[in-house]
């Protein structure tokens, strides 16, 4: 255990054995909340971003949905669905005139699992059945 309340990634390695506490995951992700934010945006699992800090995926989810932090994992969130849309994007662009009817639908299935992805990170921008209900 390093000395001082602070943990760093490097430190991980010396506490791999055991999951960190409630506390000491909000202190772990709190350090490094850019790099955890990164992570999201980049479409990694909360199930991997919270393996590799070794922490529990209940105390990472409670942690991003503090409000202090809730919008930027939102923007987070939505940045990895846009890259989402870029894959089906090009899924469907890849499909050639020659292309057999099977190369076709695989594509086209792969584009429509991508934009479901999308869906499910970001229901405000890509559901067509999402409602917003204002306060």
């Amino acid at each position: 255990m390093p000395s001082s309340n602070k943990f760093s990634i490097d430190d991980l390695k010396e506490i791999k054995k055991k999951e960190l506490s409630k506390a000491d995951s909000y202190q772990l992700l709190n350090n490094n909340l850019e790099y955890v934010l990164n992570r999201i945006s980049n479409n990694i699992s909360y199930a991997s971003i919270a393996r590799e800090f070794n922490i529990n995926v209940a105390n990472l989810c409670f942690f991003l949905n503090q409000d202090e932090i809730k919008q930027k994992k939102e923007i987070a969130l939505e940045i990895a669905s846009d890259k989402q849309v870029e894959i089906a994007r090009a899924h469907l662009e890849s499909i050639e005139a020659d292309d057999t009817n099977a190369t076709v639908r695989k594509k086209s299935e792969l584009s429509q699992f991508e934009l479901y992805l999308a869906k499910v990170k970001c229901r405000k921008k890509y559901d067509l059945n999402f409602i917003v209900t204002g306060k």
